[in-house]
């Protein structure tokens, strides 16, 4: 009996210092409800309601929760409440009021987060309003770092994206409106704003199926699109070849032949004999697939040597083989060339200097010494410019090579020929042992 009593005062004296008011909370669109711990004129509110209502991260473990918004990371520990009402009034009116745990429920103090969130804090006698303000964008910008696609968003405060489905976002509070900006991404193609219902919905096309990072900075959102770069284990120079086409895209067709079959062909076999010399190869497809021209891309900036192959199907077009190098403008690239040594040699970040720090005559180099293999085989080829995607994407020495045309009888017997097909293949090969300082 004198336990029960005991355990029914020490109840009703905890009822006694809780006891709290309460006042309707409109936390963004949704309606909450706000207490008053102790009737002491602090109002607090329960966490993770509120968290969900603002787009907040939100975590909670042993004793402590984190708010997040954008960079900004807000740490509670959450205190019992107090069987003392002078206890819980010293924790509640205190300059940083604690998170008060009350059973299952987490109450942060209202005010004092709506001010560390830059969120509009406002009440009357009857009710209070908390309010994020609607962000606005304020630039975007897109650059290609390190084999990934980095978008930058810059607004005018911070805020959280959350996954929208495949390849799209919402970026939460954000106002924007409905527009399409054309993107020139190893990913990448196309970037569209939508007006949602949580704010502005991201559409990154392209990012399908790829690793989406986001990165959050004062006023700022980063995504980057693409595989991070792993550590490298291998130091061998990597040869990537592109047969060009396949899957549903034959190329040029003439007959029974296909350009896709026939650069799969010579790709493969120059993959297999450069392998058994030793070097690093990948091939952008090993089979009737059609990679995107931001996978083969992807695979470009990663390259030491790049090697297109294709066949030309233009009557226009004279017979031959043709080696094409990229002929755009990149204004920004000749500066870094001719200083990446100089940053190697002072200790500049060594896997984005190694890349540059080479001669500007590589893919002239290149170009030679595909021209001699051509050679050797009774061929002459021609060399011309092309401003190709997949070039300029392409920092080592690069090339697109048509083998010849299907228009022309002579070019035509020997790419559907397979002994044939074999001295195009041994022509790679001689080439990229010829520059990377091998021997075939």
């Amino acid at each position: 009996m004198v336990l029960k009593r005991l355990a029914l005062a020490l109840a009703l004296l905890l009822n006694a210092a809780f006891a709290q008011s309460e006042k309707p909370l409109l936390a963004g669109g949704t309606l909450l409800t706000a207490v008053y711990p102790g009737d002491f004129g602090v109002s607090y509110v329960e966490a993770q309601p509120f968290a969900r209502a603002l787009g907040l991260l939100y975590w909670q473990g042993q004793g402590q929760l984190i708010l997040g918004l954008g960079p900004r990371r807000l740490r509670y520990v959450a205190t019992p409440v107090p069987a003392s009402k002078t206890a819980l009034k010293k924790l509640v009116t205190a300059e940083q009021p604690p998170a008060l745990r009350d059973g299952d429920r987490v109450l942060i103090p209202l005010r004092a987060t709506s001010r560390a969130l830059g969120a509009l804090y406002s009440g009357s006698e009857t009710s209070l309003r908390v309010l994020l303000p609607e962000a606005s964008l304020r630039g975007l910008s897109h650059r290609v770092e390190n084999g990934r696609d980095v978008l930058v968003l810059r607004l005018d405060r911070d805020l959280n994206a959350a996954p929208a489905g495949a390849g799209s976002w919402w970026l939460l509070g954000l106002r924007a409106e409905e527009q399409v900006r054309e993107v020139q991404g190893l990913y990448l193609s196309r970037i569209r704003f939508e007006p949602g219902p949580y704010g502005a919905r991201l559409v990154l096309e392209g990012s399908e199926g790829w690793p989406v990072e986001v990165a959050y900075f004062p006023s700022e959102v980063r995504l980057y699109v693409g595989p991070p770069a792993q550590p490298a284990t291998d130091r061998r120079p990597l040869v990537v070849l592109d047969p060009g086409h396949g899957g549903g895209d034959d190329g040029v067709r003439y007959g029974n032949l296909a350009e896709k079959t026939i650069v799969l062909k010579v790709a493969r076999e120059a993959a297999q004999r450069l392998r058994r010399l030793g070097y690093r190869v990948v091939l952008t497809r090993d089979g009737d697939e059609n990679p995107s021209v931001y996978t083969r891309a992807q695979w470009a900036a990663k390259a030491d040597v790049f090697i297109s192959l294709h066949v030309a199907g233009s009557p226009a077009v004279p017979p031959g083989p043709v080696l094409y190098r990229y002929a755009g403008s990149r204004p920004d690239v000749p500066v870094f060339v001719a200083r990446a040594r100089t940053l190697l040699d002072r200790g500049g970040f060594q896997p984005v200097l190694r890349r540059f720090a080479r001669s500007s005559g590589e893919v002239a180099a290149l170009s030679d010494a595909v021209e001699e293999a051509f050679g050797r085989i009774g061929l002459s080829a021609r060399r011309a410019e092309t401003p190709l995607y997949l070039l300029e994407h392409a920092p080592g020495a690069a090339l697109l090579v048509e083998l010849g045309s299907l228009t022309d009888a002579n070019d035509r017997a020997r790419l559907g020929n397979a002994a044939q097909q074999s001295a195009y293949a041994q022509v790679i090969v001689r080439a990229v042992a010829r520059f990377l300082g091998g021997q075939p």
